[in-house]
């Protein structure tokens, strides 16, 4: 069994997770904190190892197999996860852990985890159809599948371990804080308002195609589609350059002095994609409403029609999908991803040409802007990703700057109201948020 100091980093983890679920409406018992502290004990130290020279990366459910909740068969979705049982008990430890997660590919299936009598955790068995659950906090999805058991806990990184309960993204421990709040950055703010902005050109050309394909459709009725479309689609490229565990940046601008490309490339297929994906989604839902209000009438063209939108509505996301990955690829060399305000790509590999940022920055603990919310930081706090961004934005005010640290931590900054505003922790993925405070460090939360 491990011993874990009291103020392991673990630990904090451990207690803010069991005080947290203790306040949410759960169907399941609830673990003696002394079980929550070595089964994170031990995901933390299994995050640090490798298995054939790759790091980590599984995800585990804490699931009880005797509190199944059965669902009568017509019921049950045909993509729903099911638990399957190993025949024998596995010890869980890290090296358990370090060879099982060649088998538990993330976007595969969980490995479910218990403790018995004697408060003895085991690896009981494996959850699959994790992909669906992926799929949906990924933005690819908007159906939300169910999630089993209590929670989940994923190793994203060294010392990185990400618990959820519900699709609520509880804390994320990134070795030495504990991240409590995740800011939605997309959804308000100055970010969002700038995000809305540049989105507008693309609105137009939806608004031509509602003119000429369904003249008695309101375009602002497809305002918040398209708005959504657009921020997914960042959202997404984010997500999958975070996936690559090296870090990155992204730069939206449409301003090029000052910037030096590796390798320019012009790339306009993802804008494409997004607005034929908008385009037959729009089409798509206004011919079923129109089959839908047509009664016991059967209208053979209303019906040939939808399944030739349905057809290029799949097409269009899979277009997208490829244009999503081809973008975040680049970010696998070094340098700065660089899009201009139609979401075009310049091309990657880009260097600031000078690294001089503003005295003072301003970190902002909410979304929106507030100057009581603003706390004063040193740029040199940060490294030279970091602050040549910050050097640019402060420079070409409307640009917004995306950096991803190693670690998975993703900031934004822009200039707004004459200051760099820095907004950390930024929230990409789909999940419910957990009104929270902001993070502390590990001194501040002892007291938990």
């Amino acid at each position: 069994m491990l011993i874990m100091p009291e103020r392991s980093k673990p630990h904090i983890l451990s207690k803010f997770v069991f005080n947290t679920l203790k306040g949410l409406k759960n169907v399941y018992t609830m673990p003696p904190l002394a079980v929550l502290d070595r089964l994170f004990e031990t995901l933390y130290f299994a995050s640090m190892q490798s298995e054939e020279a790759q790091l980590i990366q599984v995800t585990v459910t804490f699931y009880n197999p005797d509190e199944v909740r059965i669902f009568p068969e017509k019921e049950a979705p045909l993509d729903r996860w099911t638990y399957s049982k190993f025949d024998e008990l596995i010890p869980f430890n890290i090296k358990s852990l370090v060879k099982l997660s060649k088998a538990a590919d993330p976007w595969s299936s969980s490995l479910a985890v218990y403790y018995n009598e004697d408060e003895e955790l085991y690896i009981y068995g494996m959850i699959d159809q994790a992909i669906h659950q992926q799929r949906f906090v990924n933005h690819e999805i908007d159906t939300k599948p169910e999630q089993s058991g209590l929670f989940q806990v994923a190793i994203q990184g060294i010392g990185v371990l990400s618990v959820t309960a519900n699709y609520r993204l509880i804390a994320v421990l990134r070795q030495n804080v504990l991240v409590r709040q995740f800011l939605n950055v997309w959804e308000f703010g100055p970010i969002s308002d700038l995000l809305e902005e540049k989105a507008k050109t693309f609105f137009a050309d939806v608004e031509q195609f509602m003119k000429r394909s369904f003249p008695n459709e309101h375009p602002d009725n497809w305002l918040g589609l398209v708005n959504n479309i657009w921020r997914d689609t960042l959202s997404r490229i984010l997500i999958q350059i975070k996936n690559y565990r090296h870090g990155g940046a992204l730069l939206i601008t449409d301003q090029m002095a000052g910037l030096d490309i590796k390798y320019p490339l012009h790339y306009k297929r993802l804008r494409g994609s997004m607005l034929r994906f908008v385009k037959y989604s729009i089409a798509t839902k206004i011919v079923s409403d129109q089959i839908g209000n047509s009664g016991r009438t059967i209208n053979k063209t209303l019906f040939d029609r939808l399944e030739l939108y349905k057809i290029k509505k799949s097409a269009a996301d899979n277009e997208l999908k490829g244009a999503i990955r081809f973008i975040a690829s680049h970010s696998c060399v070094d340098g700065c991803i660089v899009l201009n305000s139609d979401i075009n790509s310049y091309g990657f590999g880009a260097i600031m040409e000078k690294v001089l940022p503003p005295d003072k920055i301003y970190v902002s603990s909410t979304a929106g802007f507030k100057e009581n919310n603003l706390t004063p930081r040193d740029p040199k706090d940060l490294g030279t990703r970091h602050r040549s961004m910050m050097t640019f934005c402060a420079e070409n005010p409307g640009s917004i700057g995306w950096v991803l640290s190693q670690d998975g931590e993703l900031r934004v900054m822009s200039m707004h109201a004459n200051k760099l505003i820095v907004w950390e922790n930024v929230k990409t993925q789909k999940y419910t948020k957990l009104k929270t405070n902001i993070y502390h460090s590990l001194s501040e939360l002892d007291e938990l």
